[in-house]
């Protein structure tokens, strides 16, 4: 797994290529938490369509960090996910937690209106 953190117009995006699996979380949260701590106001996006599958403790570290983000105010969204990702969230029933793009440029839009 590989983490791509990009900033533009104050909302940062997250390219994630490769499945998430055990013992590469740390890495995940770690990237993800620089966003947290260089915000006032996060919005974040994490951009999937590279990410074949993750496990629960990725998806425990996506639930950790929207929490966060809503406290300040923020937004985070996932985007671009597979029908495998897809079926996780559907079967945790987080796809009413998060909001879900079909692209990072959807996603980007939406967060500048």
């Amino acid at each position: 797994m590989k983490v791509k953190m990009k900033n533009k117009n104050k909302i940062w995006t997250a390219t994630i290529d490769g499945p998430i699996k055990s013992g590469m979380e740390f890495e995940l949260a770690d990237n993800l938490e620089k966003v947290l701590k260089d915000a006032e106001v996060p919005k974040l996006i994490i951009e999937m369509k590279l990410v074949p599958y993750i496990n629960s403790a990725a998806l425990g570290i996506f639930l950790n960090v929207y929490r966060e983000i809503e406290k300040r105010n923020g937004r985070f969204a996932l985007c671009a996910i597979s029908n495998d990702v897809d079926n996780l969230l559907d079967i945790t029933k987080l796809e009413s937690v998060f909001e879900i793009f079909k692209s990072a440029e959807d996603a980007q839009d939406s967060f500048e209106d």
